[in-house]
């Protein structure tokens, strides 16, 4: 019974020990709130013209352009949010509903220079003068705008010395698209 007596009073210290060391355990937990401040973007905001959709182009129309002839209207190009940016021209398309179009078209000229005054050739910024056809390749990219600030380009459409007489009577109209983007 002294045996028996032992392995009762053993595993009931063996029993205690576990409770005791199953509860003794502990398990520290705390937490506190951060206020991080605030965090806000900046804004792109591509104006041609003044607008920031749709401008219409107005002053670059021309009636009754002969070959050899052009017509050159300024545009303010300006960065109306509050990061810098980098815009370029993305695209040019010009509607043609018929073969006279289509001839008018194809003997168009755009120059684009960064003569505010459309006056005539300056001191050119690189990649000004800008000289090609009047489509989808005319595009240019890289101009830097800084926040509020502006540029004003002239823009010049011109009808080919040596156009084809098919493009007699054509009219076409002409999308400049732009593109702005930040400046990294």
């Amino acid at each position: 019974m002294t045996t028996r007596l032992w392995f009762v009073l053993a595993g009931m210290v063996v029993l205690v020990m576990l409770v005791s060391t199953s509860t003794t355990g502990a398990l520290w937990h705390d937490q506190a709130a951060v206020d991080a401040g605030s965090v806000s973007s900046g804004s792109l905001v591509l104006l041609v013209g003044g607008q920031e959709e749709t401008y219409a182009f107005t002053a670059l129309t021309a009636s009754n352009l002969v070959p050899g002839q052009s017509v050159r209207a300024p545009l303010s190009i300006s960065n109306g949010g509050s990061t810098e940016m980098v815009y370029g021209l993305s695209a040019v398309t010009a509607a043609a509903a018929g073969s006279a179009d289509e001839a008018l078209a194809a003997s168009l000229r755009l120059t684009v220079t960064d003569d505010a005054a459309c006056a005539g050739p300056q001191n050119q910024d690189p990649g000004l003068p800008f000289q090609t056809a009047l489509d989808a390749s005319a595009t240019f990219s890289g101009r830097d705008l800084t926040p509020s600030a502006f540029e004003t380009l002239c823009f010049e459409i011109g009808l080919d010395a040596d156009a084809p007489t098919a493009a007699a009577s054509g009219s076409t109209a002409v999308t400049f698209t732009f593109r702005g983007e930040q400046k990294p």
